[in-house]
């Protein structure tokens, strides 16, 4: 398909599921907020969808409840690892040899971890071998 071909057809899906649910829902009350649905590069329109108090108040739990859980705070262990792995490689992609704790410190809250778990990580990546201690205290070589 080419590209003008397929312009919208997620925001029109989207559109399409949130008429479904708020007809289905079929809540009798007048609406008291819309949902304008536009798409990219040029944000034409795609729909509108009008929600009453409870469908909003429905939709905005669902939405609160889904970014709760997808917030770096509520990281374990192994997400946390995978992120600071993710880190790792795009430090040897953007050609760095060396990484410090202050840079792993500063993307504590994208970790989702203490510092002091990101410090038993650390020597967790040096035990395992991929990362080497330097003669600069708090910098590391990336294996």
């Amino acid at each position: 398909m080419k590209r003008a071909e397929t312009d919208g057809v997620h925001a029109k899906i989207l559109a399409a599921a949130l008429r479904t649910w708020t007809t289905a829902d079929n809540d009798p009350e007048p609406p008291v907020a819309r949902i304008e649905i536009r798409y990219p590069p040029a944000w034409a329109f795609a729909s509108t969808s009008n929600l009453t108090a409870r469908q909003q108040s429905r939709l905005l739990t669902f939405l609160r409840d889904d970014l709760a859980e997808n917030r770096p705070a509520y990281s374990t262990p192994e997400r946390a690892a995978a992120v600071i792995k993710g880190l790792l490689a795009e430090a040897a992609a953007d050609g760095r040899t060396r990484i410090t704790t202050a840079d792993l410190a500063e993307a504590a809250p994208r970790i989702g971890r203490s510092r002091s778990w990101i410090a038993a990580h650390i020597t967790q990546l040096i035990d395992s071998g991929q990362l080497h201690e330097t003669r600069r205290p708090d910098t590391f070589r990336i294996a």
